[in-house]
């Protein structure tokens, strides 16, 4: 996969999770038992992606390889730190943060590789 189509994906994943999260984040399977504090944690988590995933468009849209590592470094300290948010809430014993833990990890790997390999 080349680095235009990373970006893409990346893209669309954080607004579809963006949007699912901030408009209805009792539909998301380990929210459906939760009061209000953790719908508005959920909401907040949900437009901090929407914002990451439209920065990540408007990237794609405005392509220039010559500027990319500051996208990728942005987004390298966003993947890692919710793998680590989620690590710490997977090792308290929720276990719905598994897949949230390996879908950032798979992406920070990858945010790692096309940094390395576009310098």
């Amino acid at each position: 996969m080349n680095l235009k189509t990373f970006v893409l994906i990346t893209a669309i994943i954080e607004l579809l999770a963006g949007i699912g999260l901030f408009l209805a984040p009792q539909l998301m399977p380990p929210m459906t038992d939760q009061g209000p504090m953790a719908f508005t944690l959920a909401r907040m988590y949900g437009a901090a992606a929407i914002a990451i995933g439209y920065y990540a468009l408007m990237v794609w849209r405005n392509y220039n390889p010559g500027a990319i590592q500051g996208f990728l470094k942005t987004f390298l300290v966003f993947h890692v730190g919710v793998t680590a948010a989620a690590l710490y809430g997977y090792n308290q014993g929720i276990a719905e943060f598994l897949p949230v833990v390996a879908l950032h990890a798979i992406m920070a790997g990858l945010t790692i590789y096309y940094t390395v390999s576009n310098r």
